[in-house]
């Protein structure tokens, strides 16, 4: 596919704070030593075995979004797994550098400079899934990057400084963006002031419901992104939905910390999510961040059993639709595209529902982007790289806007507030001729409703 160079920026090693010069680990030991071991028991023998099973073939280089913008082997699929099996056998088994074989045959230690320039290629990558789906042996990639970040993190190399501040701000506020507790519902008090909606959703620790919306931190905390969560509110108000949030009880889910690789604080704050959501009672747990819905539904599964339904808010709005108790009846009249999240999308299998609504939505022509559904290209937001790599993130995201302006699309759709955040990026870097919506936007106009924008955010600002 396309791996051609960006051309609007100055060649290759300073498109970007590139994964070759990003700075190491603080808590990385000094460079001249050799490393510690890595501890491979926290992969799976299926796992050490994948390692072997890459064909070499290099179909993964012609889709990884990293490599698009950095054209160096480490940072593709197969030169992150060809690296990280030498460093693992250079530290383990009887050719190993330490053992009288290894030695003989003049095998060197792994050093620890070596070992920080393997984690900063690792970090380098958005855990996109798309070198899964294009593998002729169909590796389990994003599990097995995930596994060896662990190793990473436990030997102090780990994750990077930027990213460092996401997993701190995480493990101390429950979000990743540093945030008090004490105002993660402030977003809906604001809301009802300005008469954006007609009241603050009920604590539904306090006042039961069947249905838990878990807003997330993103709708919860960026007022860019806000409008996601007002919408969800108004859909769900006007169809009588019996719902409640957490309020200022809700935590991250999580993601942050698994993507980056410290397994130990993702199983604290997911087993106390666990306990607290069986708790509420609620027959159906509904968000509307992909990579929530991915972690609750799929990654809480290995730590404990969930007593409720995970949905996707659109996939709960085309449930609302066919149980008549919504009613689309306003024609848009736009020309509409949409980006499959990966975490929805590629990780989560759901590609068929988010254009089964926009089918439903009166007036809408729907025109699909040259990469879609399982080949979706990435926005670049997501495992970290945003944080570690936010010039790459940049211009991932515009190659993502480019392919929606060529279908001649006049709003760009999706249904992650991440991705939103991110294609609102390349958007801007771009003054792309294209508007970024998610879909519940779309949904409050087809019902006559007045959405909730972007612009409306801007203007509410206190």
């Amino acid at each position: 596919m396309d791996n051609e160079n960006n051309t609007t920026m100055n060649g290759t090693d300073d498109r970007h704070e590139s994964a070759a010069t990003a700075p190491a680990a603080e808590s990385a030991p000094a460079a001249q030593n050799a490393a510690p071991k890595l501890p491979i028991e926290k992969l799976s023998a299926r796992q050490l075995l994948e390692l072997d099973a890459c064909t070499r073939c290099g179909e993964c280089s012609n889709w990884c979004p990293a490599y698009d913008q950095d054209n160096r082997e480490p940072l593709t699929p197969r030169g992150r797994a060809t690296q990280f099996r030498d460093i693992i056998r250079r530290q383990y088994g009887a050719f190993s550098a330490e053992s009288f074989l290894g030695k003989l045959l003049g095998k060197k230690q792994v050093s620890a400079q070596e070992l920080s320039g393997f984690a900063k290629d690792l970090y380098a990558c958005s855990t996109c899934m798309q070198c899964h789906f294009v593998c002729p042996v169909a590796i389990d990639t994003v599990e097995l990057w995930e596994r060896i970040r662990e190793c990473i993190v436990d030997t102090g190399f780990g994750p990077l400084p930027t990213q460092q501040d996401l997993v701190l701000k995480t493990k101390n506020y429950d979000n990743p963006w540093g945030q008090p507790r004490s105002s993660r519902a402030r977003w809906g008090k604001v809301a009802k002031k300005k008469k954006r909606i007609n009241e603050v959703p009920k604590d539904i620790s306090k006042d039961k419901a069947d249905v838990l919306y878990f807003v997330g931190c993103t709708a919860s905390y960026d007022t860019n992104v806000e409008e996601v969560g007002i919408n969800t509110v108004n859909i769900f108000e006007a169809a009588g939905v019996d719902y409640g949030i957490l309020g200022n009880k809700e935590k991250c889910c999580g993601s942050v910390l698994l993507r980056m690789g410290d397994a130990a604080s993702f199983k604290r704050i997911c087993t106390e999510n666990i306990e607290q959501f069986n708790a509420l009672g609620a027959s159906t747990l509904v968000t509307s961040c992909a990579g929530c819905l991915k972690t609750i539904k799929e990654d809480y599964a290995r730590h404990g059993k969930l007593n409720f339904e995970i949905k996707h808010t659109l996939e709960y709005v085309i449930d609302l639709i066919k149980a008549g108790r919504l009613k689309l009846t306003q024609p848009l009249n736009m020309k509409v595209t949409y980006h499959d999240p990966c975490h929805l999308g590629r990780h989560a299998g759901i590609f068929d529902a988010p254009r089964e609504l926009l089918s439903l939505i009166p007036g809408i022509e729907f025109v699909e982007m040259e990469r879609n559904r399982e080949n979706s290209r990435c926005c670049g937001a997501g495992g970290g790289l945003k944080s570690g790599y936010p010039d790459m993130q940049n211009q991932i995201s515009q190659k993502r806007v480019k392919d929606a302006v060529q279908t001649g699309a006049t709003e760009l759709v999706s249904g992650c507030p991440f991705c939103y955040q991110g294609l609102q990026i390349g958007i801007q870097a771009m003054d792309a001729p294209i508007k970024m919506r998610d879909i519940t936007e779309l949904v409050c106009m087809a019902m006559g409703l007045a959405p909730a924008t972007h612009e409306d955010t801007e203007d509410a600002e206190e």
